[in-house]
């Protein structure tokens, strides 16, 4: 069982080397397609809920809406922790 356990650590060691984190750490419900990991320098598409009743908003990495619902931004060099957020427009705005 601890030799199993090593063999896994080496190979996903291996296969991550050179892979950085996305990690959605709040409103994922919003988030309906996200990688879980890129290369730096590798072009990210993050699909999110489009929004009629107010906008939403990607936090955590400059990026930018293609068009509604398709974020897409270029993975750094660093772990990623993307933040969305919903902001509901008020009656008659």
């Amino acid at each position: 069982m601890g030799l199993l356990l090593i063999v896994f650590m080496i190979c996903t060691a291996v296969l991550f080397s050179g892979y950085r984190r996305i990690t959605v750490i709040s409103g994922d419900r919003f988030v309906h397609q996200c990688p879980k990991y890129a290369k730096p320098g590798q072009t990210v598409t993050v699909m999110t809920s489009v929004i009629s009743d107010g906008e939403l908003y990607v936090n955590g990495v400059d990026g930018s809406f293609l068009r509604p619902g398709e974020f897409q931004f270029v993975m750094p060099d660093e772990d990623v922790q993307l933040k969305v957020t919903v902001i509901a427009f008020k009656d008659g705005a």
